[in-house]
């Protein structure tokens, strides 16, 4: 009983001991008890981190680190010297589009979880990136998300062909797609620019260029704006939103994830003006800031927000073309109490011009079903 008691070590001990290992080691002690499995699980939480992608390589940015001393670290993906896209992110989870043969239109969709380094690929086809591209092939768009009634990741893609466009839907969990056709007066691909969805409370959304009146396939409703189509993991249906009416018929604008609410960056960047963001929280949209805009940046850049440190009212912004979308090396702190701009640069980020950010969280989720 007594050599038993000198060989155990405190639990406060372990606790210290874990958060040091690497994330190999903590998948398999994850069971060894209820109390390790909770420990392990919640051992990331507060990591928070952005994910900016280029189409050849992912890299990460610690945003909880001090602002001065910020670095961006390049996370290595498995597949990253092949053409690549970044699609979403759920629960430390990325979705990546990789270009397996240009010619032959073949890719694969890959599911990596960063931190433990495992991933599983689903091959696809009619698919055709680019070097130079801004968005993805306009045949092509995706959604990515994580079911939580059923412990299942989803990938959503909607493809044009043939004058119609058909959604498929692949489930992690039976490692398989089932599909259907959006009604043929939804036309969600444009031209040349395509956004990957926005994942927010077990929906998807997407700007789409506009909805064709199904009375007359010539004329557009709302003006030809541009709405908003959403994808509901609840039902596995599609239904489309209209952006604020204050959001000006034909004007451009980002959807992105405003602390767990659907958030929309209307852009007045042609007119030297504003940023407005705009929240939606059940049926009603709110708009619930404005961001000034700095006398000095040229008419094609605007500043888009990347993240808000709640704690001190400060938004993290980065600049970004209007077209074709790209961000830039430069970033701000802007001071939403005393509306002041604050300059920075974060180290390794002047290497490259990123197409995709968004909010990453390292967990140590398993692919394995």
């Amino acid at each position: 009983m007594g050599s038993d008691s000198k060989r155990h070590i405190p639990d406060h001990v372990i606790f210290t001991i874990l958060p040091r290992l690497p994330a190999k080691s903590l998948v398999r002690f994850k069971c060894v008890s209820k109390a390790w499995h909770s420990f392990i699980n919640a051992l990331n939480s507060d990591n928070r981190k952005l994910i900016f992608s280029t189409v050849r390589s992912i890299h990460s940015v610690d945003i909880g680190a001090n602002i001065n001393n910020m670095k961006a670290r390049n996370l290595n993906f498995p597949l990253g010297k092949l053409l690549h896209q970044l699609i979403g992110c759920c629960n430390g989870v990325l979705c990546i589009v990789v270009q397996i043969d240009r010619p032959l239109g073949k890719a694969d969709l890959v599911i990596w979880n960063p931190w433990t380094g495992r991933y599983k690929t689903v091959p696809i086809s009619g698919v055709h990136l680019t070097e130079k591209m801004y968005g993805f092939s306009y045949k092509n768009t995706y959604g990515f998300c994580f079911d939580q009634s059923t412990n299942d990741y989803k990938i959503v893609r909607l493809v044009k062909r043939e004058g119609i466009t058909e959604f498929r839907i692949y489930s992690l969990n039976s490692d398989s797609w089932k599909s259907g056709i959006l009604p043929w007066y939804i036309f969600p691909m444009s031209y040349e620019l395509k956004y990957s969805a926005t994942f927010i409370d077990r929906s998807l959304y997407w700007r789409i260029d506009h909805i064709t009146d199904p009375k007359d396939r010539w004329t557009a409703l709302f003006g030809g704006s541009s709405v908003i189509l959403c994808f509901s993991l609840v039902d596995e249906n599609f239904r489309v939103i209209l952006p604020p009416d204050d959001v000006a018929k034909g004007a451009e604008f980002d959807l992105f994830d405003f602390g767990g609410c659907l958030g929309l960056i209307h852009c007045h960047a042609r007119r030297r003006a504003h940023v407005d963001i705009w929240t939606r929280n059940e049926h009603n949209w709110t708009k619930s800031m404005c961001i000034p805009r700095l006398q000095e940046l040229h008419n094609s850049l605007y500043l888009a927000p990347v993240f808000f440190y709640n704690e001190t009212g400060e938004v993290l912004l980065h600049e970004k073309d209007t077209y074709p979308c790209r961000g830039k090396e430069v970033f701000y702190l802007y001071s939403l109490e005393k509306k002041t701009f604050r300059k920075f640069n974060i180290e390794g980020m002047e290497q490259f011009t990123f197409h995709i950010d968004m909010p990453y969280t390292p967990s140590l989720t398993s692919l394995t079903r």
